[in-house]
């Protein structure tokens, strides 16, 4: 079966990731972080953004639907 990359891998890849780390870094986003890096959380938030979600349970669900999917 051929692979086929979603709409949110394809919006991810317009992501100046590198400027997005120096950022972080920068204004040290990631400090006390103990689970969801902000990376993760940017990720999860255009998700919910992208899937019309309501709540952070309906992110939460919505990703959970897709864990076999996940990388």
């Amino acid at each position: 079966m051929r692979h086929k990359n979603s709409v949110l891998h394809d919006l991810l890849k317009h992501v100046p990731w590198g400027e997005f780390d120096r950022l972080v870094s920068e204004h040290r986003a990631d400090k006390h972080v103990r689970r969801l890096s902000t990376k993760s959380q940017f990720v999860a938030l255009l998700y919910g953004q992208l899937s019309g979600a309501t709540s952070l349970r309906e992110i939460v669900g919505g990703l959970e639907s897709h864990a076999a999917r996940l990388y």
